[in-house]
């Protein structure tokens, strides 16, 4: 089932409902996720200012793959950048000279 998220209390919701559905309890799951529980907590209750990074590893751990519906120029774009972004970085002419 898809679910629309448009606030952090929703994402928190939704981290509360997973984790519940499971029987997992909070320090468990913060435990295998490397987080604390009162980050997990706070996630949960919607905090604003939570760190994005944690907060998909959190969401990874109970099984969640997150989706962005896009159009297809911006799905474009950002294969274009992807792409980018995984080529090697070229050398800068100062460490040239050196070799």
């Amino acid at each position: 089932m898809k679910l629309l998220l448009a606030s952090p209390e929703e994402l928190g919701r939704l981290v509360r409902a997973l984790r519940k559905a499971e029987r997992i309890r909070q320090d468990d799951v913060a435990g295998a996720v490397g987080v604390s529980d009162v980050y997990l907590g706070r996630l949960e209750n919607g905090a604003p200012g939570a760190r994005l990074d944690k907060a998909m590893r959190v969401l990874k751990q109970l099984g969640v793959t997150l989706h962005a519906d896009v159009s297809d120029e911006v799905a474009a774009k950002y294969s274009e950048l992807t792409q980018r972004a995984a080529m090697p970085a070229p050398r800068s002419a100062a460490k040239r000279k050196k070799r």
